[in-house]
């Protein structure tokens, strides 16, 4: 059982260079009166003069004020943003990323100037966005000195979101765990599954490339591994600062508890213990090498079971199952525990531990075929020495 700008002021007053613009209050000037002209000539040419003065100057307003009321709401729509709430399993916060980089490399301010006829696209910003130097602003010039921090501030929200999400599942599944005596929880938190989205952003995005560059403070000459390597070092620093930081340490707490729960009700958890997403296949193209702790998930407890990418992971105490997928581990622990309705959560462990463990050569082997069927053998034994009161447990 799988558990689940505000709007900106029209920018009329400036007109454009190289136009002219006359104001309401300019006139025409009048012509003298022509000496041979007698109080009989009409006056209509005067009042035309005037309606075509006027007509022209309502023109020039019109076009103004229609010119200020496309430039701002093109900028309100660049300020306000354009990207929609994430998936959960994207990276932390796409949007909050966006805004740091697009604070990275937003240009300094220079006081006022002219509307340009093409304003280049801006990256949506902080509510408070910090003023820069002409070098900081510059493509080659100095990051700024918060980027990395805020990148890191960002990891740690997310993770602190993915932590309780993590424990609301679990502890909603709790409420009605069904009789089959397992619980998947399909759900990773691992640092490469943070990294990946920035970072395809940045490499098919060459706006967030710069702003990428100058977050993490390296030149815009860095080639894509190293500054790779840079984002995977910040994101890495993110979830070591989570884990010893007090909201880090409070979720750990209420997860541990509601694990608890689960070990009361025998029923086993079973989780993927690593990331197997598109980051690893960026990872070799680049010819990046990594460590598991890279892919491995943060969610993984001694009181869970994990699905592992190499048969030599895991240990007594966490165990770790190679060569099944977690439908088909999950499938397995619900046939054991049909085969031996006795079996405890911790029975389970060490049975698969055990049958995972050649100890002729004394290295662990991944399970699938035979291995299967040697497990649930093991558990049909331990039934028949449960009743027959050979073992005591």
């Amino acid at each position: 059982m799988s558990i689940g700008s505000s709007k900106l002021p029209p920018q009329a007053a400036i007109p454009r260079p190289g136009s002219s613009v006359r104001g309401p209050q300019q006139q025409p000037q009048k012509e003298p009166a022509r000496p041979d002209a007698g109080k009989s000539a009409p006056r209509s040419g005067g009042t035309s003069a005037k309606s075509q003065a006027k007509g022209k100057g309502d023109t020039a307003g019109g076009l103004q004020g229609h010119q200020g009321l496309t430039t701002g709401g093109s900028q309100s729509a660049r300020e306000g943003g354009f990207d929609s709430p994430r998936d959960p399993r994207a990276f932390p916060d796409k949007a909050g990323l966006e805004r740091l980089q697009g604070e990275a490399a937003r240009p300094a301010p220079r006081g006022p100037e002219l509307p340009s006829r093409e304003a280049p696209p801006v990256a949506p910003e902080l509510p408070q966005q910090r003023k820069t130097t002409d070098r900081e602003s510059s493509p080659a010039g100095r990051p700024l000195p918060d980027g990395r921090a805020k990148l890191r501030a960002l990891v740690m929200d997310r993770l602190l979101a993915g932590m309780k999400d993590a424990h609301d599942r679990l502890a909603t599944f709790a409420q009605n765990p069904g009789r089959l005596g397992v619980a998947n929880l399909n759900m990773v938190l691992a640092e490469s599954a943070f990294t990946y989205a920035p970072w395809m952003e940045a490499s098919s995005l060459p706006a967030r490339r710069v702003g990428m560059a100058n977050l993490l403070g390296v030149p815009q000459s860095t080639s894509d591994a190293a500054l790779l390597r840079e984002l995977m070092g910040e994101i890495h620093q993110g979830f070591v600062e989570f884990q010893a930081s007090k909201p880090g340490l409070e979720a750990r707490r209420r997860y541990d508890e509601v694990l608890q729960r689960y070990e009361t009700m025998q029923v086993q958890p079973v989780v993927p213990g690593h990331d197997t997403g598109p980051m690893l296949a960026e990872l070799q193209r680049l010819g990046i090498a990594h460590e598991l702790s890279f892919t491995r998930s943060l969610i993984l407890h001694p009181l869970l079971l994990a699905v592992g990418l190499t048969p030599d992971e895991g240990s007594d105490t966490q165990v770790m199952v190679a060569g099944l997928t977690l439908e088909e581990l999950g499938s397995l622990v619900a046939h054991m525990r049909r085969l031996n309705p006795r079996l405890t959560n911790k029975l389970v462990r060490q049975l698969l531990l055990l049958a995972t463990t050649d100890k002729t050569r004394g290295i662990r082997k991944g399970l699938g075929g035979s291995g299967v069927k040697d497990v649930q053998e093991l558990a049909r034994q331990l039934l028949r020495l449960q009743v027959t009161h050979h073992l005591v447990v």
